[in-house]
């Protein structure tokens, strides 16, 4: 499974060298990419994800020091890296529920959907942000936001399985996807695509497939 992984600072994978080439020193708050220079609506539309993403991305401190509220941000977040945390979720709830084959299934469509945002993101090919909250460079394409995506599907499986708190699932998918754009790591546009993503496999294939079970 290939999603996210830390580059070496000061260098970019394949493809987006360009991109990294105009970045600034660590300690100063780089610029964010600039769009890329299109016409028509999708030209349009590009310079309005990108305006909306620096209002909502959180400047890095000049000093390299995040603040505290940001460190536990980008550990809630962590936590959606490679459906990790939503796995340990449906082992847990199976455990208590004595209902681990919904639990393992539902981990499966969660690293399934991992898979196919993967693959999405290879046609894409859109860089990340330059300028980041915290000091961490994933490595793959930006479109789709792979946490967003499967978040969606965990909340729509949990959904199914605990529908009580089915509130606090969707809250906790639509808090990580805000994280992404907050820490830097997608577009908002990436998020938004990833969200869209996930609500359809979740929705059409996920939660029927858990809820027949």
């Amino acid at each position: 499974m290939t999603q996210e992984r830390d580059a070496p600072e000061g260098t970019a994978p394949e493809g987006m060298q360009d991109f990294a080439a105009e970045a600034a020193p660590s300690d100063i708050a780089p610029p964010i990419a600039a769009p890329a220079h299109r016409a028509g609506l999708l030209g349009r539309l590009d310079r309005l994800d990108h305006s909306l993403t620096e209002r909502i991305l959180v400047k890095a401190p000049l000093d390299g020091r995040p603040k505290r509220w940001v460190v536990v941000l980008r550990r809630f977040s962590e936590a959606g890296s490679y459906g990790v945390g939503w796995i340990v979720l449906f082992a847990v709830v199976g455990i208590v529920s004595d209902g681990l084959l919904r639990g393992a299934v539902a981990a499966a469509l969660v690293v399934g959907m991992l898979l196919f945002n993967t693959g999405i993101k290879g046609i894409f090919k859109r860089p990340r942000p330059l300028q980041r909250a915290i000091e961490h460079a994933p490595a793959s394409y930006s479109m789709p936001s792979a946490h967003t995506s499967m978040a969606m599907v965990g909340a729509a499986t949990m959904h199914v399985i605990v529908p009580d708190f089915a509130a606090v699932w969707w809250g906790i998918a639509i808090a990580l996807g805000i994280s992404r754009v907050m820490l830097g790591m997608h577009f908002l546009g990436d998020v938004l695509a990833g969200a869209l993503l996930g609500l359809a496999v979740g929705l059409l294939v996920a939660a029927p497939l858990v809820a027949a079970i």
